[in-house]
């Protein structure tokens, strides 16, 4: 860089401008070893996927008819650890790359060689759907999928040595509307069955709700939460802004606030004393935070809040050094209840390393199964999410409690999960 600096100002631009072509070219270079590396992993992560399923009894025990399925789950699991991605990733990688090496020779190869990235390999695939027969399809409408994948795959792997990305996208749209075999009517009644709300949290206590739903439906509550907004700005002591007024509006609605039928979900919030009573921290150390068991810290005072607003409250004795629940308090007359909600309140997520499935959603498992004379106390006893207790009990995968009472895994493949490194103070001199 310094160099051609140098030259630039010795006026010699043609110098300069190879420097820059150059570094330009070693820019298009590395993007296209960056999307060869991509679609080789994808491969990959396929072609161990195929070996589990034809070698099922690598991962399961019993060897039926859903053995494979089985397998294929427990190899995803296992790859998803060795890779430190979480599952759903690698089930999304799978599902594009064998639809690709299926259906999509021609552009596949192209992105194996490096020109083309996988997402537009993946938007791709995602298009292939909408050209798929339906159930119970005739003859002909079979051969009508085969010829439309073709022609995607053909135009496909052209456009992506001469389009740029959005260009691509909108002429893949085109095309598939051309091609596709459903009316749009159809095609809705499809989308509409995949409608679902998620939940991403993100810093400082918030998160985002989000809905997939019919659009008439989105713009009908919109309408709603907008008319009603407004009502309420008539009031001169009303200082929210319309966003704000919808938001609070839409969670109001949907918790049933101020009717009957009002939410009244379990959630476990631990608050320590001293911040209710705004003493300080022991021997001058930093006063602990309260928390939302399995998401992370909330600031003090939404927790004054929560403990004023909430009608039960749990005593739980922590250590103030390293917040490790040490007793609690024995109210409820269900005694596995109470195991249950000191699990949830020592673990906060599922046991295994690395999954951060909320324990209040969990199933408790036995360190030694039941059936094998495992007793049910609270020391043999641990939170393990759905999926992770079936890979434990239907897998040949071992998961070994730790005296912190964390869970390691280890997969048939021999791959050992490590529990993740104590949390550094970043104020602590160096």
């Amino acid at each position: 860089m310094k160099a051609a600096l140098a030259i630039a100002v010795d006026d010699r631009p043609r110098d300069a401008a190879f420097f820059v072509e150059s570094a330009l070219h070693d820019l298009q270079c590395a993007d296209v070893d960056l999307n060869r590396y991509d679609a080789n992993r994808a491969a990959r992560i396929a072609d161990a996927v195929a070996l589990a399923r034809r070698n099922p009894g690598v991962y399961v025990h019993e060897v039926g008819s859903d053995a494979a399925d089985l397998a294929e789950r427990a190899a995803v699991f296992d790859i998803a650890m060795r890779l430190k991605s979480s599952e759903a990733y690698v089930k999304s990688v799978l599902f594009v790359a064998r639809d690709a090496m299926s259906h999509l020779p021609a552009l596949w190869s192209h992105a194996r060689d490096g020109f083309v990235s996988m997402y537009l390999v993946e938007r791709t695939v995602g298009a292939l759907l909408k050209v798929r027969a339906p159930a119970r399809a005739t003859r002909e409408e079979h051969d009508a999928e085969r010829e439309a994948t073709r022609l995607i795959d053909e135009a496909t792997s052209d456009w992506a040595f001469t389009c740029s990305p959005s260009t691509f996208l909108r002429r893949l749209r085109t095309l598939v509307e051309r091609l596709a075999p459903e009316s749009p009517e159809v095609e809705h009644a499809r989308a509409r069955r995949d409608r679902r709300m998620t939940v991403q949290h993100e810093d400082n206590g918030m998160s985002w709700l989000s809905i997939y739903l019919p659009t008439i439906e989105a713009l009908a509550i919109k309408r709603r939460a907008t008319s009603t907004a407004k009502h309420l700005q008539k009031d001169p002591r009303e200082i929210r802004t319309p966003d704000q007024l919808r938001a609070d509006l839409c969670s109001a609605w949907l918790r049933g606030v101020g009717t009957d039928r009002a939410v009244e979900t379990k959630i476990f919030v631990t608050i320590p004393f001293q911040l209710l009573e705004g003493g300080g921290g022991i021997a001058d150390l930093p006063l602990p935070q309260a928390e939302i068991v399995g998401h992370g810290p909330i600031d003090s005072l939404t927790a004054k809040q929560l403990f004023l607003e909430t009608s039960v409250f749990r005593r739980v004795i922590v250590d103030p050094i390293n917040s490790v629940v040490l007793d609690m308090d024995r109210r409820s007359r269900r005694a596995t209840q109470t195991q249950r909600d000191w699990l949830i309140l020592q673990h906060g997520t599922c046991a295994r390393d690395g999954c951060d499935r909320l324990a209040l959603d969990a199933d408790i498992d036995h360190e030694t199964p039941w059936v094998q004379g495992g007793k049910t106390n609270v020391n043999e006893l641990r939170p393990l999410c759905p999926r992770d207790h079936v890979n434990r009990h239907r897998t040949r995968a071992i998961y070994r409690s730790r005296p912190d009472r964390s869970v390691q895994v280890i997969t048939p493949t021999g791959f050992h999960s490590s529990a993740p490194s104590p949390v550094k103070d970043v104020l602590a001199p160096f």
